[in-house]
């Protein structure tokens, strides 16, 4: 993954980054696959009121998760609005109960469109969806990541307590030091080792945000096709607690980009 230039960065902000933004692009991204990536995604752009924009085209992505069987499409909308250009943006899907979505496909994995040009799609699509957008990545370095990077305002990074997990975090930030960055603790049992904690504290400090911790909420993974938790309307108790986590960390992240959460 590669850090946003700086020739991008000044001409979308002035210069600086501001301390709200408006519409921005929210770029979900870890160097490592199975820290809770997609579902992070998923729920962000649920409590956001965002499009998520799903540039990651494993089988088992959002766009699976959303209902929509990736396989049955034989061509990829999102491919033909990013070879369009950012002037012409795809049309989302949108459902109650779940975020409002530009789903995915396995064609992407083929595609040959530069990191440049997807930046510049994401951009100029994000005034014209009419809203922030939630972008979900594919693990790791392709032209589609770095390009989403490229664009990203602002770069949330899930990250479960492990020490694995942590060593792909510092060099994630190190590469995107950059970047202002949201760093979400993910899939955390009850009582996190300590040591893994003051790793967490050490590593970030000075250099991003901590957003509040996302427990490990196992029966997540085994819902295929679901709302949005935050969505949900008179949610039983477990929702109600994975709910309020996923809504805390929208917080933090309406917080960073001057997004009110509309969920």
């Amino acid at each position: 993954m590669h850090a946003r230039p700086e020739a991008c960065r000044d001409a979308r902000r002035g210069g600086e980054y501001a301390p709200a933004m408006t519409s921005p692009v929210i770029t979900v991204a870890a160097h490592k696959g199975g820290v809770g990536k997609t579902t992070l995604a998923y729920e962000l752009a649920a409590a956001l009121g965002a499009v998520l924009v799903d540039l990651d085209w494993d089988a088992g992505g959002a766009t699976r998760m959303w209902g929509i069987d990736p396989l049955a499409t034989r061509r990829a909308p999102l491919l033909d609005a990013l070879e369009r250009g950012p002037t012409a943006p795809p049309r989302p899907r949108r459902r109650v109960g779940q975020p409002a979505l530009v789903p995915s496909h396995p064609d992407l994995s083929a595609s040959r469109i530069e990191q440049g040009l997807i930046a510049e799609c994401l951009v100029g699509w994000q005034g014209a969806l009419g809203g922030p957008l939630v972008v979900d990545t594919h693990p790791g370095a392709n032209p589609l990541t770095d390009g989403a990077l490229e664009a990203a305002d602002l770069v949330v990074m899930p990250t479960p307590l492990g020490v694995r997990e942590l060593a792909a975090l510092e060099r994630g930030l190190e590469e995107l030091a950059a970047h202002r960055i949201v760093v979400v603790p993910t899939m955390v049992p009850p009582n996190p080792p300590r040591r893994l904690v003051e790793m967490l504290a050490e590593m970030t400090a000075g250099r991003c945000a901590v957003a509040p911790p996302v427990s490990e909420h196992r029966w997540l993974r085994r819902r295929l096709r679901r709302s949005a938790v935050v969505l949900q309307a008179n949610p039983g108790v477990r929702v109600r607690a994975a709910a309020d986590e996923f809504r805390a960390v929208a917080r933090v992240i309406g917080e960073v980009t001057g997004e009110r959460a509309a969920a």
